[in-house]
């Protein structure tokens, strides 16, 4: 939250008012209370079940990135604007490479997949997982 929100909050909403300046030190803290719960339970819901790369379920098609290339944080930034990825997930990828970046895809899919990538200098192939037997 911003600075300046904190600071009306705690002002006693542009007030000299005491009683509006507790009311405000209940508020601010209230708040930076509620995002830490937040930050804990997502944290420990990654834990348990943990970060997936996203499957499609459209197609047999696997992305992988071979190499990250010159400017891993454009590839990064790219990486969390498709749906499903977060940040420490897009993280994990680009460390771990070679790393399947996206699974399930159909064929189409994985073609647009890997020329968005490719143009931000990654090397990209696409995987067809082998067959059960």
């Amino acid at each position: 939250m911003k600075n300046w929100f904190f600071r009306f909050l705690t002002s006693g909403f542009g007030t000299d008012m005491a009683a509006f300046k507790a009311l405000g030190w209940v508020i601010a803290i209230s708040l930076i209370g509620l995002w830490i719960f937040i930050w804990i339970v997502k944290k420990i819901y990654i834990a348990i079940v943990g970060e997936k790369v996203p499957n499609f379920k459209s197609g047999p098609y696997n992305v992988e990135i071979t190499e990250v290339g010159a400017n891993p944080k454009k590839l990064k930034k790219q990486l969390c604007e498709f749906k499903g990825y977060s940040s420490s997930l897009a993280n994990k990828v680009i460390k771990k490479t070679p790393s399947v970046a996206f699974t399930g895809c159909s064929e189409e899919d994985a073609e647009d997949v890997k020329v968005i990538l490719e143009e931000l200098g990654a090397t990209c192939r696409i995987v067809t997982p082998p067959a059960k037997a």
